[in-house]
């Protein structure tokens, strides 16, 4: 009689209380003045459903929804915000069944084959766990998430994704992952040009855990966002982040990563048009750009207490001559503390404040954390005091 298949019920439970904040906008009107808000920051449900079938191999389903606490809704922190230069931010991981991960697979203790939903690009395992993992929010996270102003990344988690996951049996390297997405190839519309483009993004991520060191290679390539070459907003992108750390001691780890992210628009006249800010803001929104920053993450244990610090920077971005685009970088700052009341419950404490140029409108919206729009040149702030229970 075969083996009945397992299945199993997790999710993570992530609010706070916080103070938000974008001011120093040079547009005033984009201003966000200082809130008080109750705030979710990545909660999730979800279950896995695993068979043993025999000589090693296994087949499996994951489905993890993504739940905002605070409001019980689809959207963020931002509805009811004034979006006359960007829509409202509403949370696309949340509310549906499987919608921050739905995938199917078969595999062994080498490796899977997974199929369907899942998390790509941004993701950054041991070389920084703070954000919604362990806190409420982090500002290297901000600066190179997909959602930041540059966007030349892939999502965070994307549909339609073919994805070969490195297993335990590959000792230091497990963790590591290639994949394909035909994302971009989904509900073509009619147009003029011969189509499909066949728009798509690949990537591989290397993962390395062995004794006290951890490492990181992250890349991956986006062709035809559009799936329309002929279209002016068409563009090719590329995400590569290097990350290397040190365990100094149990759950302590200092790690450096640098991160370089480029779009090239693929029709002539909006490549070389000469973008005046990195977000995509008013009239500026083509013209090819690269950007690049570094940072530093600490964790430190004090046994029940783990303390976190961030600090990184972008350098202002380039267009495809070469030159700067004026006053388009960013500094990120995060302070953060966490109170293990368990294995499984914890209070938190989070300050992160985000420093734009006037070119540059970079703000906390992974998982539309952010309570509205920031405008450029704004500066993002949050205190928050929170509580996380893992399930």
């Amino acid at each position: 009689m075969p083996a009945m298949a397992q299945v199993t019920f997790y999710g993570r439970a992530n609010v706070d209380v916080s103070s938000y904040q974008a001011n120093g906008a040079v547009t005033a009107a984009e201003n966000i003045q200082s809130r008080m808000r109750v705030a979710d920051s990545g909660s999730r449900f979800g279950f896995r459903v695993n068979e043993d079938l025999g000589g090693g191999m296994r087949a499996f389903v994951t489905c993890e929804t993504g739940i905002n606490i605070d409001n019980g809704g689809a959207n963020g922190q931002g509805v009811g915000v004034d979006a006359t230069f960007v829509a409202n931010p509403i949370n696309a991981s949340t509310n549906f069944f499987c919608s921050r991960q739905g995938h199917v697979g078969v595999g062994t203790a080498l490796g899977e084959v997974r199929l369907g939903r899942q998390n790509i690009w941004w993701t950054q395992g041991e070389i920084n766990q703070t954000g919604a993992n362990f806190l409420s929010a982090d500002a290297l996270g901000a600066m190179y998430a997909p959602s930041s102003g540059l966007s030349a990344a892939p999502a965070s988690r994307t549909s339609n994704v073919v994805l070969l996951h490195a297993g335990a049996g590959l000792g230091a390297f497990a963790g590591s992952q290639a994949y394909f997405v035909v994302d971009t190839q989904e509900g073509i519309a009619a147009s003029a040009t011969p189509l499909p483009n066949k728009g798509n993004i690949m990537g591989v991520k290397v993962n390395y855990s062995a004794g006290q060191i951890v490492a990181m290679l992250d890349y991956a390539k986006v062709k035809n966002s559009v799936n329309d070459r002929a279209a002016a907003t068409n563009f090719d992108a590329s995400g590569t982040k290097v990350g290397l750390g040190y365990k100094y001691a149990a759950d302590s780890l200092v790690s450096v990563i640098y991160w370089d992210l480029s779009r090239t628009y693929t029709l002539a006249a909006s490549h070389t048009a000469t973008p005046t800010n990195v977000n995509n803001l008013g009239a500026a929104a083509i013209g090819s750009r690269s950007q690049t920053g570094l940072g530093i993450n600490v964790q430190h244990s004090l046994g029940a207490i783990d303390l976190y610090a961030q600090y990184g920077q972008m350098a202002s971005a380039k267009n495809s001559a070469g030159a700067t685009i004026g006053d388009s970088g960013i500094t990120g700052t995060m302070l953060g503390a966490r109170y293990k009341l368990s294995k499984r419950s914890s209070l938190t404490g989070t300050y992160v404040s985000l420093k734009n140029g006037v070119a540059n409108a970079t703000n906390l919206s992974g998982g539309s954390y952010a309570s509205g729009n920031a405008g450029l040149g704004s500066d993002p702030r949050v205190f928050a005091f929170g509580v996380m229970h893992n399930f």
